[in-house]
This record gives structure tokens, sequence and C-alpha cells, in this order.
């Protein structure tokens, strides 16, 4: 019961300190958010935006990837680029991106996250795409920082040695196949010839233990996949580019509460002063 009376006590003294004091707190507060919405109106605007890429790297260096590794080398090398951003190292941001030192200096971030689905067992599997979320003080550059990405990629040592040996192992493989398939096209009209049946051998597993029964149908599904990879597993391509987005973003409305609040706490402890006095 005491307990009660002393806590009401402690509020009803709180309420009357601040009733007494009230021009001075109302004053601070105001002051506080005008300030708050001056600096926000005033300093540099931004713009976000988002992509969705996909790279070929974990297909180059032809490691068993795990299922939360899908992108990883892609996302780590985006988010490398805001060490630059963050140390504000244009020039070097600029010889990376190959885009001019002012488009650079219009980065205010750049990060980039793996995706992942969920499936119906609730268990989450990371897809072999990733979305990077790009903020700038001028979307007039965001084209050229796009463009200056996939500069960024395929010009990297460690990227640009392990496409070309993929590329060139797959041209290898595709002859191989081209000739796998020659010999078993001889081999099926000899085997015409004298009644043999050369059709159903197995030779390829597939998913859920399924089996591709024809011999050149499958060498030809594998040529036409290994011709596709080649054609279009680029270092970066961009299933989604960025949007071009013209909505300025402040934060205007978690700022003004926070320097409302800021401003109402220092009027606290400046009433409490004078008071005191």
């Amino acid at each position: 019961m005491t307990e009660e009376l002393n806590i009401r006590q402690i509020i009803k003294d709180f309420i009357h300190f601040n009733i007494r004091n009230k021009n001075l707190i109302i004053f601070f507060t105001v002051a506080g958010i005008v300030s708050v919405i001056l600096f926000q109106n005033l300093k540099p605007s931004y713009y976000e935006t988002k992509a969705i890429c996909m790279s070929g790297i974990s297909e180059y260096e032809r490691i068993e990837q795990l299922e939360e590794l899908s992108q990883r080398t892609a996302v780590d090398l985006i988010n490398h680029l805001q060490i630059n951003v963050a140390n504000k190292d244009f020039n070097q941001l600029s010889d990376l991106l190959n885009i001019k030192k002012e488009f650079t200096e219009k980065i205010k971030n750049i990060e980039a996250e793996q995706l992942y689905q969920q499936d119906m067992n609730e268990k989450y599997y990371a897809l072999n795409k990733f979305e990077v979320r790009l903020t700038v003080f001028d979307n007039t550059v965001i084209d050229d920082i796009q463009k200056g990405m996939v500069y960024y990629f395929n010009n990297n040592t460690f990227i640009k040695d392990y496409h070309r040996m993929y590329m060139a192992s797959n041209l290898n493989l595709i002859n191989e196949i081209e000739a796998e398939m020659d010999n078993l096209s001889t081999m099926r009209i000899e085997g015409a010839k004298n009644s043999l049946d050369l059709s159903s051998v197995n030779i390829i597993s597939g998913k859920d233990d399924k089996t591709l029964s024809n011999q050149i149908i499958s060498l030809a599904q594998l040529k036409e996949k290994t011709k596709t990879n080649n054609l279009l597993l680029q270092p970066l391509s961009f299933v989604q580019g960025f949007a071009k987005t013209n909505k300025t973003e402040r934060d205007l409305l978690l700022w003004t509460i926070l320097g409302a609040f800021l401003s109402y706490l220092f009027s606290l402890v400046f009433s409490f002063i004078k008071e005191l006095k």
C-alpha cells in the first residue's frame, strides 16, 4: 500500500512539474522538432532502389555448393564495394566500376543479400539469385552504376580466369559429346544391320532416380544445356535491373520523433536546474 502511494506521489509530482514548466518544455520540444525538419529538408535527399541478379561464379568454380552458399562469392564481391563507399575512397571505386568519380560520389550505400525460398516443410533453401540494394544521392547515376557493376565482375582477375577455363572445358565437352553421338549413331546403324537393339541402354540417372534410356537424346540434352550455360551464364546478369525511382527518402518521421523526445528530455533537465536555482 505504501509503495502504491509512493508511486502515485511520484507520478503526481512529475505531472505538476511538467505543468509548472510547460512553457519551457513546449518551447524546447517545438524548437527540437523544427530543427530536425529544417535539417532533414536542407541535407541532400537520397533514393533507394533494388535489383535481382544472378552469377555463374559458383558454376565456374565447379565446387559442390552448400545451399546457403549458392551465390556467396558474388554477394561478397558486391558487399566489398561498400568498404570503398564507407571510406569515401571514390577514386578506387571509380576504377573498379569504370565510371566517373562524380558518379561514385553519389553512392550512399550498396549491399547484396542471398535470396531464399521456403518449401512445404518450412525449410529455407538458397536460390541461384541474390538481391542488390542501392542508395544514391542522384537517381540519374543508377544506370551507370548498374553498367559499372557488370564491368566490375567481368574484369575481376579471379572471375576472368575461372570463366575462361569454364568456357574452354565446356567447348571440349561439347566436342566429346558430338563425337560420342556420332559413334552411337554408327553403332545403331551397325546394330540394325545385325538385328541388335542398342536403344535402351541406361547411361544417365535423372532426378528422383528416374532414368533416361535413350543415349543419343540424353547426350543431346547435355550438349544443349552446356551450350546454353556457355552462352548465358555470365559473371553477373541482371534478372531485373534497378528500378528507376523518383521518390526521395529522408527518414523525416523517425528523426522528428527522436528529435522531439530528446528535446523533451533536455527541457526536463533544464527545468529541473532552473527550479533548483
